[in-house]
């Protein structure tokens, strides 16, 4: 009789409860348009039949993608065109899965900057900024009568690399990072009419002593005697890289081609003296806003700060967007300019005391194992440059993703360098290799390149669906490699090798289980934006 009573108490007990769910469901249904109460005969919603690859667990699967990344990434170093003198480390998260010759010293062109990027982000940090700035004498300021300012005005350079005109900023056919040194002769225009001043007896005078002077370029420079030249002359003559200068307006060109495409950039013409003619610059656009300047824009070194007071400030984009101009465009003359920066900070600004500098910061602050390594430049030009492919992605592990230093990285398909470098990640491309096409766009591989006549190279990260970071980093030595062309077999390859992880099924697998369709989505038809 006990059980009797036990069963009817919860048959009723069951009662109440699917009458309570069903009233709560009608309650809802009346308070929410969006319950669906009726629909058609449900679609196929599993895509992924039960004896497919796709379903294995990942205890089972995870050594099998281990392996097919390590045949991938080893068929990188494999294939033809990697000559014998290639390295290659490919790491996932902290775990090595492919060290081929990754601690032998490399030319590495290009991926310097990454280095160059690391040791000024940690030296000057993400946030900090360049002051460009304008000043006059106290005295002369004070004493200005009938409208007239007697003396000079001074133009100080702070080094910033990206200090530009529009006309400059202009020519790039992406936005680019860049200080508007419009605004120094804006804001200098204004303090001075409201001073009631509207004629400078005197002239722009440009200070561009906190560089060297005489380090315009490294054609001539060598790292020891009997050495062939840092640089070779062509990388001058042929506008790879600007003048160098604390007070460098437009990369240091006083003409430039209205595209600035790599085509046009052999038309640029340098500034024999950057700091005059930035200096010649300002006066012109301070005489357009309303205020005469009477002399002639020239160069020399500023009173003491203690004898002057400020007529305009402009300040640059923070370093981590510098830096992020400089990494994805591969921008040579920031690259050296960030250098300058790391060597005035730590000690001087000359290259061989920066150069130095940068070795020791990442010894002694990034803690990166340096012996046998060889800075020579800070852009990657120079070809007496040496690293190795683990230093790159031990730099790029510290960083990791979300870091200023990766997100600073050309994105593949996207922007900077490798923008017309899809790598065959379209999935309308996927040839059932193991590379899984439907998530392929997903996927945002982020990595520098580096290419000189003899030098092909490539370092980056990307974060796989499952959460793996991929880090690597790729650098080929060979007589005449530049005919592999720009996003040549060997960085497509590898690029495909890291945005494939994890791998799906294979062309076999797909062949026998192929996903069904989905039923289409259709969306509610849009109003007109006329409202008929």
């Amino acid at each position: 009789m006990r059980r009797i009573l036990v069963s009817i108490l919860l048959a009723a007990l069951a009662t109440t409860a699917v009458g309570s769910y069903v009233q709560a469901r009608r309650t809802d249904a009346s308070s929410d348009p969006g319950w669906i109460t009726e629909t058609d005969p449900p679609g196929m919603v599993v895509t992924t039949p039960m004896l497919s690859v796709r379903r294995t667990p990942g205890w089972v699967s995870a050594p099998v993608t281990r392996t097919r990344l390590l045949e991938r990434l080893s068929g990188v170093v494999e294939q033809p065109s990697a000559p014998p003198q290639t390295c290659l480390a490919a790491y996932r998260g902290a775990e090595p899965v492919v060290t081929e010759r990754a601690d032998e010293l490399m030319v590495p062109a290009s991926l310097m900057k990454i280095v160059t990027a690391a040791a000024i982000l940690e030296i000057a940090g993400p946030k900090a900024t360049y002051t460009t700035e304008l000043l006059v004498r106290a005295d002369a300021l004070s004493t200005a009568a009938d409208g007239v300012l007697a003396g000079d005005v001074y133009l100080m350079g702070g080094g910033d690399p990206v200090l530009s005109t529009l006309a400059y900023v202009r020519r790039f056919d992406q936005p680019i990072v860049h200080t508007d040194f419009t605004e120094l002769a804006v804001e200098a225009a204004a303090a001075l009419r409201e001073q009631g001043i509207l004629t400078i007896e005197g002239g722009v005078v440009a200070d561009e002593s906190r560089f060297p002077e005489a380090e315009r370029d490294y054609a001539t420079q060598v790292l020891d005697p009997g050495a062939s030249p840092v640089w070779k002359r062509s990388y001058v003559n042929n506008n790879q890289v600007g003048p160098l200068s604390a007070l460098l307006l437009n990369d240091g060109y006083v003409s430039f081609p209205p595209s600035a495409d790599f085509a046009g950039r052999g038309q640029n013409v340098r500034a024999q003296d950057p700091a005059l003619h930035a200096a010649q610059a300002l006066d012109g656009l301070i005489e357009a806003r309303g205020v005469g300047v009477s002399s002639d824009a020239a160069k020399g070194i500023a009173p003491p700060l203690s004898e002057l007071r400020s007529l305009a400030t402009v300040e640059s984009p923070p370093m981590e967007e510098i830096v992020g101009r400089m990494l994805r465009n591969s921008d040579n003359t920031t690259a050296e300019m960030l250098l300058k920066e790391i060597g005035r900070r730590l000690s001087g600004s000359a290259r061989a005391e920066a150069v130095q500098g940068v070795q020791d910061v990442l010894e002694r602050l990034l803690g990166v194992q340096t012996a046998g390594i060889v800075i020579a430049d800070g852009s990657g030009l120079s070809i007496h440059n040496r690293l190795t492919c683990d230093l790159l992605v031990e730099l790029l592990l510290q960083a990791g993703p979300g870091s200023p230093l990766v997100e600073g990285l050309a994105v593949v398909g996207e922007s900077g360098t490798l923008r017309d470098c899809d790598a065959g990640l379209d999935p309308a491309t996927a040839d059932g290799t193991g590379f899984d096409g439907q998530d392929s766009l997903s996927r945002t591989v982020r990595a520098k390149t580096g290419t000189l006549n003899d030098v092909s190279a490539l370092a980056g990260v990307t974060v796989a669906r499952n959460g793996d970071v991929l880090t690597f980093a790729l650098i080929a030595n060979r007589e005449g490699i530049i005919n592999l062309g720009l996003c040549n077999s060997l960085q497509r390859s590898l690029i495909a090798a890291a945005a494939g992880h994890p791998y799906g099924p294979s062309s076999a697998d797909v062949a026998l289980h192929p996903a069904p369709a989905r039923r289409p989505v259709v969306a509610p038809t849009a109003e007109p934006a006329d409202g008929r």
